[in-house]
């Protein structure tokens, strides 16, 4: 409005109304189009032009508060040759209550001279916008066509907006944040805090943000939605330093073509990294499972992902409490964690691979050369461990169990270590042991499996549990109270409270069980016999559920 203002039909004209003089304005209507009962929606962005018989008398303030109710930006009145310049004085009151600029024109300024001057300012403008607009998508189109990536893009709008840039995506990670050299730029945690919390309100155009203080300076971000696919999946934000309207105009165009080109880059690398991601995913799965018969193809897809043939390395496994929604956030957050696992810094200077198997994450990390250090190897995993499982809890946000097998040379290595670590994460969740957990520390299984495998270990296991199972049906309440007071070293008392039981229904169970096996309980043979076939029946559940997974395709 101050623009239109300061065209030579009419300059010098306003008398109320200064305070909204900041308005955009975008057509002109008569009065007469706002009369009647039924004036339709609020016109925003309007002038209206009236003749001077509207404001005389106390009806005047009337028909300025009528039109500021529309939706009008300012009011155009013209006025009548001799009309003095300090009339209609109840109008000019309600126009600076109302901040409604009013304006008293020359009996030449007419509603077809002043509607010609408001559309060829208007039409004008647009045009410049439509100019500046097709320049910048121009300009950041040459540099997307290069391939070289989002923060080239950004220091491209950075340049021409003379301002910062930063671009972060959903999970408010930033992916770029350029500056030139001629402009500082704030902290870029404050800046990602203000994105990150708008993420999930982004609609589409641009938007402005509240000021961020930085250093005694105030920047404005202007965001807007990096969307692909119909769906926003990041912001571009312009941070404005201050000026003119006309440099924020400026701006506000640079971040919404910005955020067309920078999503059109983001599908671009998200189709290459998902492709290379579901690569080297379907190699760790050939990896853990055994599965590359062909010596040359193992060759060359190892040669591909980084990995060495003689070299050692270990299989951890990572299991948290399987989410009740599978969205694509929750989706988007998995992939997060695989690429923040596999950022990890490896000692052996060879990539750590990581993939989702099952549910669980499975991570083939490298831990020396050829030649095996088994203390060093135990330090470096047990460390690694302990990395991964806070990495992957605070992406997820849920509890996280951790378990990893022995370190090997090569592919068979890696089977041999994943099918370990599978078998420790299964014992972890039928026996009392910690949430990071070795194979090598479950030595007592260690020691059995070799039994487990045996039939004469099976029938054993059979014999000695079958009875106590039969005995009470498929609760298995008799094993479970045996297993109990062997836990307790054979006290009765801790035994019962262990179970939630009285006394003497412990006692009594207990001489069920002696009934049932033919022998006391009470006797270290008895309770050791009962202890191996638990021991022996777990690792044989957890042997057969893993063969039936792992068997290689016929």
């Amino acid at each position: 409005m101050g623009a239109l203002l300061a065209e030579p039909l009419l300059r010098n004209t306003l008398v109320a109304g200064l305070g909204g003089v900041h308005r955009p304005v975008q057509w002109c209507l008569p009065l007469s189009e706002l009369d009647g009962p039924d004036p339709g929606p609020p016109h925003a962005g309007i002038v209206v032009h009236a003749h001077a018989v509207r404001l005389r008398g106390p009806g005047g303030a009337e028909t300025v508060r009528a039109v500021a109710d529309r939706g009008a930006v300012a009011m155009l009145v013209q006025i009548e040759p001799g009309e003095p310049a300090t009339a209609f004085p109840e109008a000019r009151r309600a126009a600076d209550d109302l901040a409604l600029p009013l304006a008293l024109l020359p009996p030449t300024a007419d509603y077809q001279a002043v509607s010609r001057l408001v559309a060829t300012k208007v039409l004008a403008q647009a045009t410049h916008v439509l100019q500046y607009s097709d320049r910048v998508h121009r300009s950041l189109g040459e540099i997307l066509a290069r391939g070289a990536g989002i923060p080239p893009l950004a220091y491209g709008m950075a340049r021409m907006s003379e301002a910062p840039v930063v671009v972060v995506d959903l999970e408010g990670s930033v992916l770029a944040y350029e500056a030139t050299s001629a402009v500082p730029k704030p902290e870029s945690a404050l800046v990602t805090a203000v994105l990150a919390a708008h993420v999930d309100r982004a609609a589409a155009g641009v938007t402005v943000l509240d000021p961020v203080e930085d250093g005694g300076r105030s920047w404005t971000p202007i965001v807007a939605p990096v969307t692909f696919g119909g769906e926003v999946s990041g912001l571009a934000a312009v941070l404005d330093p201050g000026g003119d309207a006309h440099d924020r105009a400026q701006r506000r165009i640079v971040a919404a073509e910005g955020a067309t080109l920078i999503g059109s880059e983001m599908l671009r690398i998200r189709s290459m990294t998902e492709a290379e991601e579901r690569t080297r995913g379907d190699f760790v799965v050939g990896l853990v499972h055994g599965r590359f018969e062909d010596g040359q193809q193992l060759l060359a897809r190892a040669r591909h992902h980084g990995f060495h043939l003689d070299g050692r390395y270990v299989v951890c496994v990572a299991a948290t409490a399987p989410s009740d929604v599978e969205d694509e956030r929750s989706r988007r957050r998995a992939t997060a964690v695989v690429r923040a696992v596999e950022k990890l810094e490896s000692p052996a200077g060879h990539p750590t691979l990581a993939t989702h198997v099952g549910g669980n994450l499975v991570v083939v990390r490298p831990v020396g050369g050829a030649t095996p250090d088994v203390l060093g190897e135990q330090e470096l995993v047990r460390a690694f461990a302990g990395q991964l499982r806070k990495v992957v809890g605070e992406r997820t946000g849920a509890p996280v169990r951790v378990a990893f097998g022995r370190a090997g040379t090569g592919a068979r290595g890696v089977a041999v270590s994943y099918r370990e670590a599978r078998t420790a994460l299964a014992l972890g969740r039928r026996v009392d042991v910690p949430p990071i957990a070795g194979y090598d520390e479950l030595r007592i299984f260690v020691a059995l499996s070799e039994l487990a495998d045996s039939e004469n270990g099976r029938s054993f296991a059979i014999e000695v549990l079958e009875p106590l199972r039969r005995a009470d049906g498929h609760a298995r309440n008799l094993e479970s109270v045996v297993l109990a007071y062997i836990a307790e070293s054979g006290n009765l008392n801790a035994a019962a409270r262990r179970l939630g039981l009285h006394r003497n229904t412990t006692l009594y169970k207990l001489d069920r069980v002696s009934r049932v096996l033919g022998m006391d309980i009470r006797s270290a043979d008895a309770q050791f016999m009962v202890w191996l076939a638990h021991h022996i029946d777990n690792l044989v559940q957890v042997n057969d559920g893993l063969d039936a997974e792992l068997a290689p395709p016929p």
